[in-house]
């Protein structure tokens, strides 16, 4: 099912559904996948799990998922789905001045304050989120990330309602595990059973300190340019082709999508080192390659970049 998820989070559904048609024969659980997709997203009562007895929690998280709906099957819609989304969550505020988006998200994290939760609202390219989350525990660790370590506070995040339009478009099979801010970084403990293994150690924490890292030495870079570079550290300090094979998945030829865009320039710019070829998209291939190599080469691009970087900013 990577493939099938990795085209949710490229925020195309009907191509996902597509994709999940094609396969034959189905099993069981194939079946029941493709009818809780159709039920959420192509029938006139779509499937609702909300977390909550909360009757305004609800209808603000309803207000999201109607919105979730509408851009993740018509993306060309995304701007009157904004606006659609906007008028809807000031009704429930009772807010009647037409305030933009951002600062009804502002009026709405205060509310959720007041009744015990935390709200995160925003964009999450490119598409808005939101996040909304019961519980937060910090833990410090010291992080290494190519050539140096850093302290990082983590505030682990636990009892979602609502994990953003990646976790809506996937069921939370996948979502964002995390992101960083100035005040450390936020982890989704919800994508991490084993804090030991490689799934947090390097896709999330070392992922998320080299956004720290960069956020205060490389101020103003676009959401693509962090990602790659976030990305290659994944691959340097990975141990097999796991990692790789996940961004082969998902990578996409469009900078409005950060992540798959990001995994795209990297699966790019290895082929050109290691393959000699414009873009290897067979991950059999790649199986053939010592993974050191790989890992090796993602060194190479990661000190290129920063060198680059270092120059523009002289």
């Amino acid at each position: 099912m990577d493939r099938f998820f990795s085209l949710c989070l490229q925020g195309d559904i009907n191509s996902a559904m597509e994709y999940l048609s094609s396969i034959q024969p189905k099993t069981k659980e194939i079946e029941k996948l493709q009818q809780r997709y159709i039920e959420r997203f192509f029938s006139q009562k779509p499937d609702e799990n909300i977390l909550t007895e909360d009757s305004w929690i609800r209808d603000v998280v309803s207000a999201y998922h109607n919105y979730f709906r509408t851009v993740l099957t018509n993306a060309d819609l995304m701007n009157d789905a904004e606006l659609n989304l906007n008028k809807s969550l000031r009704m429930h505020l009772k807010i009647e001045s037409p305030l933009n988006i951002d600062e009804t998200e502002n009026e709405l994290a205060n509310i959720f304050t007041e009744k015990g939760y935390y709200f995160l609202g925003g964009v999450t390219p490119p598409f808005r989120g939101a996040y909304i989350w019961k519980r937060t525990e910090t833990v410090n660790f010291n992080v290494e990330i190519p050539h140096q370590s850093i302290p990082v506070s983590v505030h682990m995040m636990s009892d979602f309602i609502l994990e953003g339009w990646m976790g809506y478009a996937t069921f939370n099979n996948r979502s964002v595990g995390g992101w960083a801010n100035e005040d450390g970084l936020y982890c989704n403990l919800n994508r991490y059973k084993d804090l030991e293994d490689d799934h947090f150690q390097v896709s999330y924490l070392k992922h998320e300190a080299q956004h720290l890292y960069d956020y205060k030495y490389f101020p103003g870079l676009k959401s693509y340019e962090l990602e790659y570079r976030a990305k290659l550290v994944e691959l340097i300090y990975s141990k097999n082709h796991l990692i790789l094979e996940k961004f082969l998945n998902d990578a996409k030829n469009d900078p409005d999508f950060p992540h798959p865009y990001a995994s795209f320039n990297i699966i790019k710019n290895l082929s050109s080192i290691i393959l000699k070829k414009d873009y290897e998209p067979n991950i059999n291939v790649w199986l053939e390659k010592d993974y050191k190599k790989i890992s090796s080469a993602a060194l190479e691009l990661f000190d290129k970049n920063s060198r680059e970087l270092k120059t523009v900013s002289l």
